[in-house]
């Protein structure tokens, strides 16, 4: 394999398996629907608003190589459109502790959305109307990673 520079740790921290994308359709199916949402249930930029707990586990697959990887961390959503975060992850044994990254984020009122890291990574989410969690897939061209996250604070 020829010697590449470390992936971003964003693409390390949210590359999962292909299991974590199957168990993101059939938990996000009922919120990817407006149709299937409680009656009248709206989100905005303000529904993401807090910090956020996540973690998970997997496997990075690219160009034929796959390797282990595991990671957990906060996001704070400002509630209007900018994130913030600080992460922890193995890929491969290596581990990279307390990362910091920003980004930014977009909510429509069917509840779903977008989310970018760094300009270079992107996610489409979908959030529970009420705030309290959300899922997301990473939309990047040969990426393969999903996961949830959970307010970490109940108002």
């Amino acid at each position: 394999m020829p010697d590449r520079a470390r992936p971003p740790l964003r693409a390390v921290i949210l590359a999962a398996g292909v299991l974590a994308g199957t168990a993101l359709a059939v938990a996000g199916s009922a919120t990817a629907n407006p149709s299937q949402s409680p009656a009248g249930a709206s989100c905005n930029l303000a529904t993401l608003h807090g910090r956020y707990l996540f973690a998970g586990d997997g496997w990075s697959v690219s160009g034929g190589t796959t390797v282990p990887l595991a990671f957990a961390g906060t996001e704070q959503f400002d509630g209007a459109g900018a994130v913030r975060g600080t992460s922890t992850s193995s890929f491969n044994g290596v581990i990279t502790s307390h990362s910091a990254f920003t980004g930014s984020y977009t909510v429509a009122s069917d509840c779903t959305g977008t989310l970018s890291i760094g300009g270079a990574l992107h996610f489409d989410i979908y959030l529970d109307p009420s705030g309290d969690s959300f899922a997301y897939v990473q939309t990047d061209p040969g990426s393969v990673s999903a996961t949830t996250e959970h307010h970490a604070i109940r108002s």
